[in-house]
């Protein structure tokens, strides 16, 4: 059996499409797990429906909003299966997306795999997501660049034991450091065909939240640094905090966007290609380290 396990918080308008989706499997041996994380609508109502007329379907409610990491958490505590599958509130699996996950992990014998999918854009047009088809020992891979997404992983239940579960502090990229952490101790498997849809749609989110979604990547960052630095080098480094940096940019935090740019410029300082540029670079980092005083 597979246990999809469900964040939801105020999702009335869509629970009701992602929890059909799991219904509709060509896979029929699963449970449904929607843990409700303190919502105020009428989602907890709609769930119970559902559940009164399909009893794998089975609603854990919060008492407050502890956030998407907690539910999915509580979630796989409360798991029967040995395998656990994510779903987002919002958006919703493509048929064969459990068997086709399931039967790569037999066909590859790993305990992890993931998967592409489909976006669905602001003007509601559908189209392929690139998911980078990460599959084998990924550790390094992983530390260099982002990876799965919550929606397309199957993992089993024992090897989220081993990492003692999902980090609930991380507030965004939180697969990114959950597939790392994965990654550590277990070779991943990649099914190519699309198995769900993301429909990145809605105003609240994360990954509209742009300051937030600078907080987490910085998050995974430092909390990966040594590794980081010991398998992908500083100018790995130094792109992450570029990229954090563009997060808040667009956020319009400016005082992060000038700190991470100065640890950007310090870690470029130490790639060995840029060596011969370093009086440029240093005349930049005396810029930003007065800007940051600021």
């Amino acid at each position: 059996m597979v246990s999809v396990v469900v964040p939801a918080f105020n999702r009335a308008a869509a629970i009701v499409d992602c929890v059909r989706s799991i219904q509709g499997q060509t896979y029929q041996n699963w449970e449904a797990i929607v843990v409700d994380d303190g919502s105020t609508d009428g989602t907890p109502g709609a769930i119970a429906q559902l559940a009164r007329e399909d009893p794998r379907i089975r609603l854990i409610r919060l008492d407050s909003n502890r956030g998407a990491q907690a539910a999915r958490n509580v979630g796989i505590r409360a798991a029967q299966s040995e395998w656990i599958a994510f779903l987002d509130s919002d958006d919703q699996f493509l048929p064969h997306s459990l068997e086709a996950r399931l039967n790569m992990t037999t066909k590859e014998r790993v305990s992890v795999v993931h998967s592409g999918c489909y976006v669905v854009q602001e003007d509601g047009a559908m189209k392929p997501y690139r998911v980078d088809p990460m599959d084998g020992r990924i550790y390094q891979k992983l530390l260099g660049a982002e990876g799965p997404m919550f929606q397309g992983l199957l993992v089993s239940k024992d090897s989220l034991k081993r990492i003692n579960y999902l980090d609930e502090r991380i507030v965004a990229f939180q697969e990114w450091d959950t597939a790392i952490r994965l990654a550590k101790h277990f070779p991943f498997g990649f099914e190519p065909k699309p198995t769900f849809i993301y429909d990145c749609r809605n105003s609240d989110t994360i990954s509209k939240n742009m300051v937030r979604g600078g907080k987490g990547y910085e998050q995974v960052l430092h909390k990966h640094y040594l590794a980081m630095m010991r398998y992908a080098g500083p100018r790995v480094l130094a792109r992450h905090y570029r990229i954090a940096a563009s997060w808040y940019q667009a956020g319009g935090d400016q005082r992060a966007v000038r700190r991470c740019n100065f640890m950007a410029l310090v870690w470029a300082s130490f790639d060995p290609e840029t060596f011969l540029t370093k009086s440029r670079t240093l005349l930049k980092l005396a810029k930003y380290a007065t800007l940051f005083k600021r």
